[in-house]
Order: C-alpha cells, then sequence, then structure tokens
C-alpha cells in the first residue's frame, strides 16, 4: 500500500512538472523581453519609484539616449551597459552591477525605496537601459588628450 501511495505522489510531481513545462513551452522569449523593455522604459519615466518629485529621466536625458548630469556631475548617455557592469561605480565608490546602480540611483537622487532582487520592476528597469543604445560622446578627459 505504502509502495503504491509512493508511486502516486511520484506520478503526481511528474504531471505537475509536465504541465508547468508545457506553459513554460509556450512563453516567446523575445516577445517577452520586448514587453520586459517596453515596461522598463514606462517605468524610466515614473516618479513613484522615489519620493523625491524624480524619475530616471530627470538625470538621464530623453531615456537615457543623450547626457544628462546630476547636480554639476555629468552623466553620459547609455550604451550597451549590460556589456560595461560589473564596473567600479564612482557615485558609490565601489564597484556594482547594474541592478545596484538602478537600486542606487533610486535610493540616492530619487530618495526611493530600493526594489527587491526579485522585483520585476527591477528586471524591467534594468533590460530597458541594456537595450538603450544612446549618442555617445568623448569623455571630457579623453577629448583634451586628444588636443595634446
Amino acid at each position: 500500500m505504502k509502495r503504491l501511495k509512493s508511486i502516486g505522489a511520484v506520478f503526481a510531481a511528474v504531471s505537475l512538472a509536465a504541465a508547468a513545462l508545457a506553459q513554460v513551452s509556450d512563453v516567446n522569449p523575445k516577445a517577452e523581453l520586448k514587453r520586459s523593455v517596453e515596461r522598463g522604459k514606462a517605468l524610466f519615466s515614473d516618479e513613484s519609484l522615489g519620493t523625491g518629485a524624480m524619475s530616471c529621466n530627470d538625470c538621464h536625458l530623453e531615456g537615457g539616449t543623450k547626457d544628462g548630469a546630476m547636480g554639476n556631475m555629468p552623466i553620459r548617455a547609455f550604451h550597451s551597459l549590460a556589456a560595461e557592469y560589473p564596473k567600479f561605480f564612482k557615485m558609490a565608490n565601489r564597484v556594482m552591477t547594474l541592478d545596484q546602480v538602478v537600486n542606487w540611483c533610486i535610493l540616492t537622487p530619487m530618495k526611493g525605496t530600493p526594489l527587491e532582487w526579485d522585483d520585476q520592476r527591477l528586471a524591467d528597469l534594468v533590460a530597458y537601459t541594456a537595450s538603450v543604445r544612446g549618442e555617445r560622446t568623448e569623455r571630457p578627459e579623453k577629448e583634451a588628450q586628444k588636443g595634446k
């Protein structure tokens, strides 16, 4: 009798796993990523992520496609951010991942609450920022070196 219950439990578990896999296989990964990028783009202009009446777009102009600034600190347009991180993030004075930088921006200039690592909004913001191919200008120090 115990053996039949065990076999029944295994069969039920296999059936549930098969049903879950069937649902996963119906998902179009490219379409899901596109929807995530679109949600991230909407969040990029959403002031509700913070309490300081700011959105990401206040420092990262035109959705991160143009150079901007945070106070006196110049902020360059996004370009292939996913390939640049992790890296040393000067404003935080440490090495950070792109997810951490997004949360740093929410916490520090936007005065909001950082998003949990499994919050879909964090994934959506990172997907959007990683998708942007903005107009990159030379860094001021590199332009100065060219004149030498």
